[in-house]
């Protein structure tokens, strides 16, 4: 009898072998359906879409009927080869979950949003297809989300090699798109209240100017107002800061680490307000300000330097500007560099700022270019902290505060140590368009559930060594302590939350440091100052908080040249 069970066993297992092997050939059928459904959706095939779709739906449902079945049950008991049993299973009740739940709603969706739905006509955005696509894309969100747990849940260890790559692949892809849904699900709910559906709003303009660094990007240097009404957008007069003016007592007080850390300007001045890289507190600052002056609230603050308006610039194509032609190309060199030489008088560059908003964002609501390179110009700004949103709306501000666009300090993966490296211009004047940052974080070592980090920030300055070419504007003859033509940065060091910074050095050299704390982070501080063409870095030793055992962030000013995303390592925890 023990024989007969024994032989039984086997022929169950063996059987099983081989729907394994049937339900694999399926499940690389449906994997190459995906593949071919979203470049159809990219391209706009619908019709295709379809088809792909009925296909994949079929081939999932096959590859489910392959891992059923008392084999299957036999063989996720057997040690070694439960755990790859089970991983299948797993896979194969995703997949027909993902085609037949899934993306059903991404399909329909495909017919109502594009980004030729979002191009403006007259100066208007049409709502009526985001608004209706917003049940289907957030049910397709939230069980994107729940396959993504799913899987994830899924220990690639103990697995043989032929499934453990397609499974930590997998992984890797529906964590991606549960990712992007996300963000589909919260524009969907974000876009018809913000652009005026729900009646008209209006909004405080900062265009950050990156030739005076501040933590979140550039010095404010022109503010305007913009109302949407019904999807209509339209830019109010523009002005400096002189126009907001400033206070000899903060219209919204400071908490007093943000008085020890940054100074009491930060709730005194408009241009300083984002000396603090928390953009969500920056708008809310100077949102108070513009109150305490105007008598008038606004519903949000948005935010952009002169990249991000070169990113939009791809997609309109090149607009005119007091007589000058802005493009892609020439337009940050033009708006950072260029104009001070060309122009002496502040009052006149205004003008010239004014007229290269007002042409950009004329192009851009007019629906003038391409919609696709559009749309990609302005995730591509939103991904670098160029383009940044806050809301005075809490449930609103709830959906954004997450997201790239909300540009907020606090961290949103509590097993990933997020590191923060942000850089304030120290004297006043147009030359950080001469200074090249990059950041890079290493993980050191995994001790326990902590990691020990090491970041480098290299400084690098790119001042011409005759000055002649710049303008006294843009570099002084004659400063005080620091010399013509040197720059001058204070670099702030943010800990993960939870975590510590232990040691500083510069240029090798370990330096004693004051730690101070911002909303539960430590902070160090360090100004450097560059010398024409001179290097410099500053690295920083850090101690990850419990249980941060993932893939290290970092978050970094966005500059000219650089990004708002640094250089990191893989986990040493993983």
């Amino acid at each position: 009898m023990p024989a007969l069970l024994g032989l039984l066993v086997l022929l169950l297992v063996g059987f099983t072998g081989w729907q394994a092997l049937q339900a694999k050939t399926e499940l690389e059928k449906v994997a190459g359906d995906f593949d071919a459904l979203g470049g159809q959706i990219a391209s706009g095939d619908l019709p295709a879409a379809r088809a792909t779709l009925a296909e994949a739906q079929t081939n999932a449902r096959a590859s489910v009927r392959h891992t059923r079945g008392p084999g299957w049950w036999v063989a996720a008991r057997l040690p070694q080869l439960g755990p790859n049993v089970e991983a299948i299973r797993t896979v194969a009740g995703t997949t027909q979950r993902l085609a037949d739940g899934v993306l059903p709603d991404v399909v329909s969706t495909a017919a109502t949003l594009s980004p030729d739905s979002l191009r403006p006509v007259d100066g208007r955005i049409d709502l009526a297809p985001i608004a209706a696509s917003e049940p289907a894309v957030v049910r397709a969100a939230s069980r994107l989300a729940t396959e993504s747990d799913r899987v994830q849940r899924i220990d690639p260890t103990p697995l043989v090699t032929q499934i453990a790559a397609p499974v930590e692949e997998l992984q890797t892809r529906i964590a991606d798109a549960a990712d992007l849904a996300d963000r589909a699900s919260r524009a969907v709910r974000l876009l018809p209240p913000m652009l005026g559906g729900d009646g008209r709003r209006t909004y405080l303009f900062l265009f950050q100017n990156n030739a005076e660094v501040r933590a979140t990007g550039g010095i404010p240097g022109a503010f305007a107002t913009i109302t949407a009404d019904r999807g209509r957008l339209t830019l109010g007069r523009q002005d400096d800061a002189r126009t907001i003016g400033e206070f000899r007592r903060p219209p919204t007080p400071l908490t007093a680490e943000e008085r020890a850390v940054f100074g009491p300007g930060l709730g005194l001045f408009p241009q300083d307000v984002n000396f603090t890289p928390d953009f969500p507190r920056s708008a809310q600052l100077v949102s108070g300000m513009y109150r305490a002056t105007n008598r008038r609230t606004v519903d949000g603050v948005v935010s952009v330097d002169p990249v991000a308006l070169s990113y939009l610039l791809r997609g309109t194509g090149p607009v005119r500007a007091s007589g000058r032609e802005l493009t892609a190309d020439n337009a940050v060199q033009l708006l950072l560099s260029q104009v001070y030489a060309d122009i002496a008088d502040p009052d006149r560059q205004n003008v010239f700022f004014d007229a290269a908003a007002r042409s950009v964002f004329d192009a851009v609501s007019s629906g003038t270019g391409d919609p696709r390179t559009l749309l990609e110009g302005l995730v591509t700004s939103a991904s670098e902290r160029r383009l940044l949103v806050w809301s005075a709306h809490p449930g609103e501000q709830r959906l954004l505060a997450p997201t790239a666009l909300g540009g907020g300090l606090a961290a949103h993966d509590p097993h990933a140590p997020q590191v923060g490296v942000y850089l304030n211009a120290a004297l006043p004047y147009k030359l950080d368009y001469y200074l090249d940052h990059e950041v890079a974080v290493r993980s050191v070592s995994c001790v326990g559930d902590r990691q020990q980090l090491t970041t480098t920030v290299t400084l690098r300055s790119t001042v011409p060594k005759d000055l002649s070419s710049l303008s006294e504007y843009v570099a002084p003859r004659a400063v005080p302590l620091f010399g013509a033509g040197t720059i001058a940065t204070t670099v702030y060091f943010f800990a993960p939350e939870g975590g510590s910074l232990r040691w500083l050095s510069v240029d090798g050299e370990r330096e004693k440091v004051v730690r101070q704390s911002l909303d539960g982070r430590t902070v160090f501080a360090r100004t450097i100052t560059l010398k024409r063409g001179q290097q410099r870095s500053l690295t920083v030793d850090v101690l990850a908080g419990p249980g941060q055992t993932g893939t290290p962030e970092v978050r970094t000013t966005p500059g000219v040249r650089s990004t708002g995303l640094g250089a990191i390592q893989t986990s040493a925890c993983s």
